[in-house]
């Protein structure tokens, strides 16, 4: 597995590499919802690792090598997880570095924002990667992981402003800190334990789900 996670790391190309750390800090700067833009990237790479495995036909050609198909998926599973682990890090380096030179009020990641960031990675993995493996086009599967996104904005994005109190006005650039309140506002016990556990049993489920799919297509291959 941890060849495919290394595979999967060194896939992008310094360019791509040098516009995420260049654009963060950007986008930082200009207080753009931090929890959006992770959201935003975390998908862009997982949809540029799939776009790859299409146009290189990497994914026929691992599946040729002798090796359990399922430490494939698995791999893909952890590297993604491991490149939004460290733009949760970088978000939050980004974000106190930024407070501390300017007095603009930029908001600075807590534990519990960098838990909850976590989680939303795990979650964006446990439905975007079956669709990837399941369905057979891959802008099929991109324009359903859209809809679904988009779906999902228009779904939270009330009791969001309701639990900051945005009723009569909406300020985008200041919805972050809702993301937090809204898990302790729905799940009053033990919010983030509770959060964390749901999260790995669905993130677990979906690793399964993917490891049969992507067996099933290999043979039909």
């Amino acid at each position: 597995m941890l060849h495919f996670v290394k595979y999967d790391l060194i896939m992008p190309t310094w360019g791509t590499l040098l516009t995420f750390l260049l654009t963060i800090p950007l986008f930082y700067a200009v207080m753009l919802p931090s929890f959006f833009v992770f959201n935003v990237y975390v998908m862009t790479t997982l949809i540029g690792l799939f776009y790859t495995d299409q146009r290189s036909k990497s994914r026929l050609y691992m599946s040729s090598l002798p090796v359990k198909r399922a430490s494939i998926v698995q791999g893909r599973y952890v590297s993604i997880l491991m490149v939004g682990i460290f733009f949760i890090f970088y978000q939050g380096l980004c974000g106190r570095i930024l407070s501390l030179l300017f007095e603009n009020n930029y908001y600075v990641y807590s534990w519990k924002d960098m838990l909850v960031l976590l989680c939303m990675a795990a979650l964006i993995e446990a439905v975007a990667i079956p669709l990837y493996y399941g369905l057979t086009s891959f802008l099929m599967a991109t324009g359903g992981l859209a809809f679904l996104y988009f779906f999902s904005i228009i779904f939270s994005l009330p009791p969001l402003t309701n639990v900051l109190g945005m009723e009569q006005e909406i300020i985008f650039n200041d919805l972050d800190p809702g993301f937090v309140l809204l898990v302790e506002k729905y799940i009053p016990f033990q919010p983030y334990v509770t959060l964390s556990l749901v999260t790995a049993i669905l993130f677990y489920l979906s690793l399964k789900l993917s490891e049969l799919l992507f067996v099933k297509k290999a043979k039909v291959s």
